[in-house]
């Protein structure tokens, strides 16, 4: 800019002047503020005591393989008989071959690109060779359209060039076979040793809801199975033939091509050379990741069950019994499972005949053997950082891992630089991070931060730090998505309270560090000692703490609290091996966008860690603009409502109710969604509805609805948050409940009905507290505790609502002392815990159950008074109760013990046909069910659970379908002790 000349005006010289001023004060305050931060220049620090890890090393890792080919997202590998190449399927279409005898290969030969040929493919899920392809070139193909087509998931045959059998002539495709193309649609084609085709489909829906076309059970069409085709023959209607020996052949409305159903995606198969066994690797829902070694005409259950996991319980069952998985993962260790082949080469002699198969999201390999009819081996080979969707083996049996993210090839090897470190610091103050871990005072360069809304932690406190190695800054790849540098290590210690309100009484209890080793993120914690001067690493298996709590506002004064430590395993729940903001959760802009003191200086913390080359300068400068994501604090009641409870869902829930979360339903709690956008507002809920009229998961406007924040105020099975908290946040669910209140009503198709249960409830709720008669006002408060809606506002009234002590008193014992447990877990808090109900829940140890001692008298009064029970409801023995299901007079004379606690908790598992359950769909859409007794030109006949009779003319009826399954529910133990469940089984086998 030209400087002002002679003539100008002495106004301009003033305003320069100031400019000036303002300039150079402005650089002095921040730098003044800098030297107040305490972060005027980073103070290098470097991660080195922490690398590698503290166990012992897995046998293997993983290598690349031929390191000069790269694919496009690789998803099928396949071998023609007669050449020793790899046909290598691309996800878009294109199918490319090798030559895997040169590991140097850098040539490859495009085989066919389907995607011009088919135009409207979306993906090809699988290929194999015929096994005499030398003789007729045929390879076949399975491939899919869009989702939601009736025939889109389409498996053809091809022919090969007869000029060049490593070109296929597109021209050629005859499609065999179609199913409807979805989320899951299988793909996976293996000849068997028997010389047929076998073809893995999925239930043909997203991955959530579960099973939303009810496909797994449902043998009628084609969905979530194996099935089996004759591919050298053709039938009058169809150009393949079914093989005579298929399982249902000769059952009605069952498609004979099945060879085995009850999968929700299965993903690769293999068979093993030795004993023809058909193995197949299947992609879990909520908690399990499942692998089956498949029987004919077996049945895996899905999706009345995910392994042994009750997911639609009610659903009819299909023609054979469910069977369960050979190897069974929890969703702490694996998330979408990639079946793999048996090893047969000589590179690696200890794997010699072992089953190796993965995992696309965690990376880990794992190896079985089987003999005998049992798994005799099992064990994790390899923690790779691999996407792994696909395995392939060569003509000598060696196996190697496919990883569609690098879209390269690799294969195990015993392990060379074990990342075990045996000098990794077992004590905090071992680790650098801490100049004095007596004063928890960090060292230079570890940089403390805050976050603008902490989870619920059962009253815990946390101080938060991060690390980076010199010269190194964590950069932006996409708005909210950072890559962190290779050793970054974030620190958190978490601190507790053991005097309700004193903060004098806080004691340090673990110190919780994550560390970036380039790859993935790795957890470690360390739990403070009794004297509060250092912190001991804890086994991989985690650790707890057991303290005693001081709180006023228990019932007993105090209380016996135990702390969790989470597992290595555990920590990578949360945080995936993923190098995104979600690995990290808490260091994000949305929380770290927030005023922070610095000494005597108050400033955006976005700004300082910018300044001090944490953060790049671009997250600070959009930061500043009104679109930026932010949270609050949730208790912050100066902030808008709607903006603290998004605040706290994020916080607490959004880890796993994400996208590839974890989390069973796909709802989406990240508080930058809007409210469509999270698929819970006003959405029927599909992990249960807790016997809740017009249940949802929010339902805008009536919190008694809400299936979430029944969750969220319950203690016992179902309740959340899932991990990290046993103790319900009674102002977190203030908040949400008061949010859920202000959301925009909806229409709902039962809104009549819900408003006369509402009222009703309500004039009885108010009637209760206003009226002193204790017998008066327990019948109206009885009525009121007969559903999960009128207990959750019971629970809002003792909250929020005056009343007398007498009458708080009165609702906590009806409640806790009703025989619903649904209602009874909302209550259990105001108990002191000696009367809090110990159950059995659903994993019930039956040896041990059966080896309690039980009183056949207090079984009777069990039988025939508890109203959970219901057993007299349903069963007569001598002269007592009805007789809708088995008389049990002479039951003991006939089931041994253990076969009674059998029949209990799976009652449909052998069951006379005269107890099928008849379902009756009516015209107007309603479902009933029950036993049979009539049905005729009139219509029909049924005796329900209340063991009333239900007559339905005929012009009401739509479909009548017998199921084999009791009207006794499953896992009825669940909710009782271990000492009634003995009482109950000592009665029943007294009765002979």
């Amino acid at each position: 800019m030209k400087a002002p000349g002679k003539k100008s005006d002495s106004r301009v010289w003033l305003v320069w002047s100031l400019v000036l001023t303002a300039i150079f004060c402005l650089q002095g305050r921040l730098q003044a503020q800098d030297a107040q931060y305490g972060i005027e220049e980073r103070i290098p620090w470097t991660t080195s005591k922490v690398q590698g890890s503290p166990d012992p090393a897995l046998p293997y890792e993983t290598e690349r393989a031929f390191p000069q080919l790269k694919f496009n997202q690789p998803l099928v590998v396949a071998t023609a008989p007669g050449m020793k190449r790899f046909f290598v399927a691309e996800r878009k279409g294109k199918i490319f071959s090798f030559d895997y005898q040169d590991q140097g290969t850098s040539e490859t030969e495009l085989f066919l690109d389907l995607k011009q040929h088919v135009p409207e493919l979306n993906e090809i899920y699988g290929m194999a060779f015929h096994p005499r392809f030398e003789e007729n070139g045929y390879v076949y193909i399975c491939y899919v359209l869009k989702p939601g087509l009736p025939e889109g998931t389409r498996v053809s045959r091809f022919k090969v060039q007869d000029a060049n059998r490593l070109h296929c002539n597109p021209e050629s495709e005859e499609t065999l076979i179609e199913w409807l193309s979805g989320g899951h649609n299988g793909g996976c084609l293996r000849f068997g040793p028997d010389g047929y085709l076998y073809i893995s489909t999925g239930d043909g829906g997203p991955a959530s809801p579960p099973d939303i076309h009810n496909a797994g059970q449902d043998v009628s069409n084609l969905l979530s199975c194996v099935l089996r085709i004759d591919v050298d023959q053709r039938s009058q209607d169809l150009p393949y033939a079914i093989p005579v020996d298929n399982p249902f052949v000769k059952l009605p409305n069952v498609r004979p091509e099945i060879w085995a159903f009850g999968f929700r995606n299965p993903w690769k198969m293999c068979f093993d050379p030795k004993s023809g066994d058909l193995w197949v690797g299947d992609v879990g829902w909520e908690l399990w990741e499942l692998v089956y070694r498949v029987e004919k005409g077996g049945n895996y259950g899905w999706s009345i069950k995910e392994g042994r996991q009750p997911v639609k319980p009610g659903n009819q069952l299909g023609p054979t019994p469910i069977l369960p998985p050979t190897i069974a993962h929890s969703h702490r260790e694996a998330r979408s499972i990639t079946g793999g082949y048996f090893y047969g080469g000589t590179r690696l002699p200890d794997l010699k005949d072992t089953y190796i198969y993965g995992d696309y999201s965690t990376g880990k390999l794992w190896g079985l053997r089987y003999e005998n009819q049992r798994v005799n081996w099992h064990q994790e080979l390899a923690n790779s950082t691999l996407k792994v969707t696909a395995f392939a083996i060569d003509d000598a049996g060696e196996v190697y891992i496919v990883d569609i993210e690098g879209g390269a090839f690799h294969r195990l090897a015993p392990i060379k630089e074990s990342d075990h470190n045996p000098d990794f610091p077992t004590r905090l103050s071992q680790t650098g991070l801490f100049e004095s871990t007596e004063k928890h005072q960090v060292a230079a360069g570890v940089i403390p931060y805050e976050i603008n809304a902490p989870a619920w932690a059962d009253y815990a406190t946390a101080e938060r730090f991060i690390a980076l190695p010199p010269d190194t800054t964590i950069e932006v790849v996409q708005k909210r998505f950072w890559n962190f540098p290779k050793d970054t290590v974030l620190v958190k210690t978490i601190s507790l309270e053991t005097e309700r309100g004193n903060p004098q009484t806080a004691l340090r209890l673990e110190t919780q560090l994550l560390h970036f080793n380039g790859a993935r993120w790795q957890g470690y914690s360390y739990r403070w000692n009794e004297d509060q001067t250092d912190a001991t690493l804890v086994p991989t298996e985690g650790d707890s703490i057991k303290l005693e709590i001081t709180d006023a506002g228990h019932p007993d004064g105090k209380l016996n609290y135990e702390w969790r430590v989470s597992s290595r395993a555990e920590c990578a729940v949360c945080h995936t091996p993923y190098q995104n903001y979600l690995s990290v959760l808490s260091f994000e802009e949305a929380q770290l966008n927030r005023e922070r003191k610095f000494g005597d200086i108050v400033d955006n913390q976005l700004r300082a860690l910018a300044h001090i080359k944490v953060l790049p300068e671009s997250v600070w400068n959009e930061s500043k603009g009104t679109k930026a994501h932010y949270l609050v604090d949730p208790h912050n009641t100066a902030a808008a409502l709607n903006l603290r409870a998004r605040s706290y869902l994020h916080a607490n829930c959004r880890h796993c109710h994400r996208n590839n979360g974890g989390g069973g339903s796909t709802i989406e709690l990240d508080a930058s969604f809007d409210l469509e956008a999270m698929k819970a507002v006003g959405v029927t809920p599909t992990q249960g509805k807790f016997e809740i009229l017009g249940a949802e998961v929010i339902a805008p406007g009536d919190p008694f609805r809400s299936v979430l924040l029944y969750r969220m105020s319950k203690l016992g099975k179902g309740r959340m948050p899932y991990s990290g908290s046993s103790i319900v946040d009674v102002e977190g669910t203030r908040l949400i409940q008061e949010w859920i209140e202000r959301l925009p009503t909806r229409p709902h198709e039962l809104q009549f009905e819900i408003a006369r249960q509402r009222n009703r409830q309500v004039n009885l709720l108010e009637d209760a507290i206003q009226i002193e008669d204790q017998d008066f006002s327990g019948q109206k408060l009885q009525e009121v505790l007969g559903t999960t809606s009128g207990g959750l506002m019971l629970l809002n009234a003792l909250d929020r609502q005056p009343m007398s002590e007498d009458t708080q008193k009165q609702i906590v014992r009806l409640a806790t002392q009703g025989e619903n447990p649904l209602v009874r877990d909302l209550f259990e808090r105001f108990l002191p815990e000696d009367q809090r109900v110990k159950r059995l829940g659903q994993n019930i140890d039956h040896r041990a159950l059966l080896s309690l001692p039980g009183d056949s008298r207090e079984g009777k009064r069990l039988f025939m008074e508890m109203a959970g029970l219901q057993c007299r409801n349903c069963h007569r023995v001598h002269q007592h109760g009805k007789e809708l299901g088995p008389d049990l007079t002479q039951i003991g004379k006939k089931l041994s013990r253990q076969e009674l606690l059998e029949n209990i908790i799976e009652p449909s598992k052998k069951i006379d046909e005269k107890y099928f359950t008849c379902v009756v769909e009516l015209r107007s859409g309603k479902v009933v069910s029950g036993l049979l007794v009539r049905r005729d030109d009139a219509g029909v006949v049924l005796k329900d659970a209340k063991n009333e009779l239900l007559e339905i003319p005929v012009q009401d009826v739509e479909t009548v379908v017998m199921q084999k399954k009791s009207l006794m529910p499953d896992q009825l133990l669940r909710d009782l002790t271990a000492e009634q469940a003995a009482h109950l089984l000592a009665y029943l086998e007294s009765l002979k």
